[in-house]
């Protein structure tokens, strides 16, 4: 029994180690290859590869060759069983402050196998708090603005309702 005991936990700890020392860099790129296909491009930023992800920061965002957004820092953690993406500090190129908003203080993406077919969004900016999920399975986007600040921008891909307030609703 006790030599049981030692061959599954030293697997587990052969398994966390390698997940703690493997080079989580890697999966960026991988990201920014599958981004690549689809013209968006992160350029200029510095990466540090961190225990449990990777840190970004200064990125610039590009979409179609043209600048979209410069972010100042962001976060990928990613476990066995859960991972989330920080962005903090995106800013709009002035270009764009008229179709979308100025500034996105914080924002979090998180999944998590408690959950698995939704993405929990979370967010503050320039519109106000933001709150959302995106449903895997429905392949839905919807976006609620509980506390909302300057919505004139986006108020166009928004819609109204008496109980949620302002909200955004999209498949995909």
């Amino acid at each position: 029994m006790q030599m049981v005991k030692r061959i599954i936990g030293g697997f587990f700890l052969f398994i966390l180690l390698l997940w703690l020392l493997a080079p989580k860099q890697e999966l960026y790129y991988l990201l920014e290859k599958s981004l690549k296909k689809n013209h968006i491009i992160i350029s200029n930023e510095r990466l540090k590869d961190t225990w449990i992800g990777v840190k970004i920061d200064h990125a610039d965002i590009y979409v179609e060759g043209a600048k979209v957004a410069t972010n100042r820092e962001l976060n990928f953690i990613f476990l066995f069983l859960y991972a989330k993406l920080s962005i903090e500090g995106l800013e709009m190129d002035d270009s764009l402050q008229s179709v979308a908003p100025k500034k996105i203080d914080n924002f979090t993406a998180t999944y998590s196998i408690l959950n698995p077919l939704k993405i929990i969004l979370k967010g503050r900016g320039s519109v106000g708090e933001i709150d959302g999920t995106v449903a895997l399975k429905e392949r839905k986007i919807k976006i609620l603005f509980p506390k909302p600040k300057d919505l004139s921008t986006i108020k166009k891909f928004l819609r109204r309702d008496a109980k949620k307030g302002w909200y955004y609703e999209k498949t995909y």
